[in-house]
């Protein structure tokens, strides 16, 4: 089963749009080194405007540059390959609200939320990489509250970093850290963290982004772009029209960060909304953003880029038949188009929220999103014409050859989270069961970080709460 939305010559005439944005266009880059090296490496540069423009041969040059697949590893020494076929997860810990499991209200974050979640993304075998939002908690009001969630996220799991550094300032303490996770050996060569650099849409890279582009091709980090293109406000108010900037948007900074570093990672990513015109909300986790993530995903592929797509995303915070099919439905289409990373496990409320519970949920979405893309074969289909010939006219398959074979495999979807009781009375919810696997987890947690890492991250931490009092 896969959902597809663009035919081969849709995908074309976009990759020829694209090529005519960037080439007649051009980027914002207000960053004069950048400028000059653009220059010197073929790119028509208008400096008093400070724009780039990449003529098509050589985008298409640097494009090539682009490695199809790369390698990302945890503290623990678990090494994964990026764009070999096998789809990996990015499980978030924690955003702007939590919603909260005892009232199903939204709060601000505490620092427990991050231990708790940090422990639930370090234990689900789904999850390969973690992140986590530069936001404070609500336990501290001063100036290192944002920092001492950093703290209880990092002494918590040891696998792979995807860093959304909100400041130069907080990259400079991720590359400290970096030193210290590396346990001796070389940064650069650890593959221990992918950085994001965030493009402003329309067609702007700011000079910060481009200290952390410049910085992480530096590091052999993986560049993640953080494109999040509005239509109707940032963007064209047109699903074909939005899909064309981000790509345009995608693929400047995929030549961009091989001009400044030839084979670096680079991973597609893509994260549109829809403006509410009658508002002005943005709206994140619309229906659109199924087939955007679709589209997006084709796209990636057909340049042979690796490729990440939000899963399961909602836009209600309410455990509800709306947050179940938005999140099915999303799941589904990230899922079964083959994207490389599957981002944001647990995230809900229009991209503002999350909860452990839905942590648990959306990964028992994934498993049925991974169950229903395999669809049916009929390989063994001898094997059930055998059946029906043994039991005969009106008989059962009780205890049939191939009902005591396949009893305990996964010919059927099965899920501990669902709920196959038919309703029966008293049955618990997906998110009762979710929230008892919580506890479970939590419960007697012990940290996978070894205690020298802990010791000497805990000296880096309270040096930096010395200096800031």
């Amino acid at each position: 089963m896969q959902i597809k939305v663009l035919s081969e010559s849709m995908i074309e005439e976009l990759k020829r749009s694209t090529e005519c944005i960037l080439e007649n266009i051009g980027f914002h880059v207000p960053h004069k080194g950048m400028l000059n090296m653009a220059m010197k490496a073929g790119a028509k540069v208008d400096e008093a405007a400070m724009v780039i423009k990449i003529p098509a041969a050589l985008l298409r040059e640097l494009l090539t540059q682009v490695p199809s697949s790369y390698t990302i590893k945890g503290i623990d020494e678990k090494a994964y390959e990026v764009g070999s076929g096998k789809q990996h997860s990015l499980a978030i810990v924690t955003d702007p609200w939590i919603i909260d499991y005892e009232t199903q209200m939204s709060r601000r974050p505490c620092l427990e939320d991050v231990r708790r979640h940090t422990i639930i993304a370090q234990k689900l075998e789904h999850i390969t990489a973690i992140s986590r939002m530069d936001f404070p908690v609500t336990d501290y009001s001063d100036s290192f509250s944002s920092l001492r969630a950093l703290e209880t996220h990092l002494m918590n799991h040891s696998k792979h970093y995807f860093v959304y550094a909100g400041s130069l300032e907080s990259y400079n303490h991720w590359l400290d850290i970096g030193s210290i996770l590396a346990q001796g050996k070389d940064l650069a060569k650890s593959n221990l963290m992918s950085v994001a650099v965030a493009v402003v849409s329309p067609l702007t890279l700011t000079d910060i982004n481009v200290e952390l582009l410049l910085s992480a091709a530096v590091h052999d980090f993986t560049v993640i772009p953080t494109i999040c293109p509005m239509a109707g406000t940032t963007s064209p108010y047109s699903k074909a029209g939005t899909l064309l900037q981000g790509n345009a948007e995608n693929i400047f900074l995929a030549a961009l960060t091989q001009l400044v570093r030839p084979g670096n990672p680079f991973l597609y990513a893509f994260g549109p909304s829809r403006s509410n015109m009658r508002t002005g909300h943005d709206m994140y986790y619309t229906m659109d953003k199924v087939l955007w993530k679709a589209a997006s995903t084709e796209l990636a592929k057909s340049y042979g880029i690796p490729s990440a797509a939000e899963c399961g995303g909602t836009m209600t915070y309410r455990y509800d038949q709306q947050n179940g099919a938005e999140g099915m439905l999303f799941m589904l289409a990230a899922q079964s188009t083959g994207s490389d990373f599957l981002c944001g496990i647990g995230s809900c409320h229009n991209a503002n929220g999350m909860s452990a519970e839905m942590m648990l949920i959306q990964t028992a979405w994934l498993d049925a999103a991974k169950f229903l893309s395999k669809g049916i074969s009929t390989d063994n289909l001898s094997m059930g014409i055998g059946s029906i010939a043994n039991t005969g006219h009106g008989g059962n398959f009780l205890t049939d050859d191939l009902t005591i074979e396949l009893l305990r495999s996964e010919e059927f979807f099965n899920s501990t989270l669902f709920d196959y009781t038919g309703g029966y009375e008293n049955a618990p919810s997906i998110l009762e069961k979710a929230h008892a696997m919580v506890e479970e987890m939590v419960e007697n947690y012990q940290s996978p970080v070894p205690v020298n890492v802990r010791e000497e991250l805990g000296r880096y931490f309270r040096s930096l709460y010395g200096k800031m009092v």
